[in-house]
């Protein structure tokens, strides 16, 4: 299929005709005869170039556009107003609305693809020049034996902190379709990113499509967010989706955090083999080393280099009936270069203001643990 045009009239026949010329010339076409008809589907799938009528009723294409272009999932969406309103105010409003051509009906099929090629021409070189350059990125995945150990909090603020202190393009995503809790860390209402690309077949999955799933933190962070429904849990046998997403992401960011979750799921079977660092997140618990054990084995066999795994002891209670870090490592049979000091207060509330960690209390003690592995991880991927 060509590039996916968005056609956006009140009028049914107008909608047929240049339908279906589109269609003869390779577009794939999607109609929708109404404003809010066309926001939402520019908003549930965002097409690669919108052709808008503006005399429509309840919303002009005025509106639609200042809207689209209000809307940090379809504000880059190339529009092409397509309307009788032929006057040079009418134009200056086009374009103030955010239109980036301007076409008076009728015209010729041959001006029309003219248009459309030129600006779809144009739009792909805006993303060209904007794009990574083609350097691979340093894969990370943070997983646990099993949950509750504090894999998305690291995940979390490790990704901040490798922005913040090295001022490189980061994407922390998360692995956990049912299970994603950071947009409810950070106050994301609608944490929709994962679940579009899930929709998906695997072959349309590519940078663009995920680019525009990507929502931006204020500290420049770009996150790729869960669902936190459960029923979505129904998406962790999706495996060859996530290889396929993981494998776009190493090219659109110097660091990318996988926030895997618990266990050696489906998904974490394809995409670790695809992570430069694995982190496991470790607690100073008897049983937890035991299965923390078991699960370091499991990565061996599935092919994760030795050098690869680093070992991360979270110790969230502050209580003499815990092991201490050198027990945890004789028991584990590992050296363990990181380890976090209790810090149950800071925890609940930077969670209750929806603030990460790092930024709730910039001077405190977590916050310069997480800067020291984020040092490491820059460090070992120069």
């Amino acid at each position: 299929m060509g590039e996916k045009i968005l056609l956006v009239d009140d009028d049914i026949d107008t909608l047929k005709l240049v339908g279906l010329m589109l269609q003869r010339q390779g577009y794939e076409v999607r109609a929708a005869s109404n404003g809010m008809q066309a926001l939402a589907m520019a908003q549930a799938e965002p097409p690669d170039l919108i052709l808008l009528d503006v005399m429509m009723p309840e919303m002009d294409g005025y509106e639609v556009a200042r809207r689209l272009r209000a809307d940090a999932k379809t504000a880059e969406v190339p529009i092409i107003m397509f309307t009788a309103k032929s006057q040079v105010d009418d134009k200056v409003a086009g374009f103030e609305a955010g239109a980036d051509d301007y076409l008076t009906k009728p015209t010729q099929p041959r001006e029309l693809f003219a248009h459309m090629k030129a600006v779809l021409a144009r739009s792909s070189k805006a993303r060209a020049a904007t794009a990574p350059s083609g350097e691979r990125g340093c894969v990370m995945g943070v997983l646990s034996a099993k949950g509750g150990l504090g894999v998305t909090t690291l995940a979390l603020n490790l990704g901040i902190a490798l922005r913040m202190n090295y001022n490189k393009e980061v994407i922390v995503a998360e692995f956990r379709p049912g299970q994603g809790s950071i947009s409810l860390e950070l106050g994301y209402m609608k944490p929709e990113g994962m679940n579009y690309l899930l929709q998906k077949k695997v072959n349309e999955i590519n940078p663009h499509e995920i680019e525009s799933q990507l929502t931006t933190h204020s500290t420049g962070t770009r996150f790729l967010l869960a669902s936190n429904r459960p029923r979505d849990a129904q998406y962790l046998t999706s495996a060859a989706h996530f290889e396929a997403i993981t494998r776009h992401l190493a090219y659109m960011a110097r660091y990318i955090v996988l926030d895997l979750g618990p266990a050696i799921t489906p998904i974490v079977e394809k995409v670790v083999k695809l992570c430069d660092e694995v982190l496991v997140v470790l607690e100073p618990v008897p049983q937890t080393l035991m299965q923390s054990k078991s699960l370091i084995s499991d990565l061996l066999e599935l092919g994760v280099g030795d050098g690869r795994i680093t070992p991360v002891l979270i110790n969230r209670i502050r209580t003499g009936l815990q092991l201490s870090w050198s027990q945890v490592q004789e028991q584990l049979g590992r050296n363990i270069p990181f380890i976090f000091t209790p810090a149950p207060e800071l925890a609940y509330q930077a969670s209750v203001s929806n603030v990460p960690i790092i930024l709730h209390q910039p001077e405190s003690l977590t916050t310069q643990q997480f800067a020291k592995l984020a040092e490491r991880i820059a460090q070992r991927n120069r």
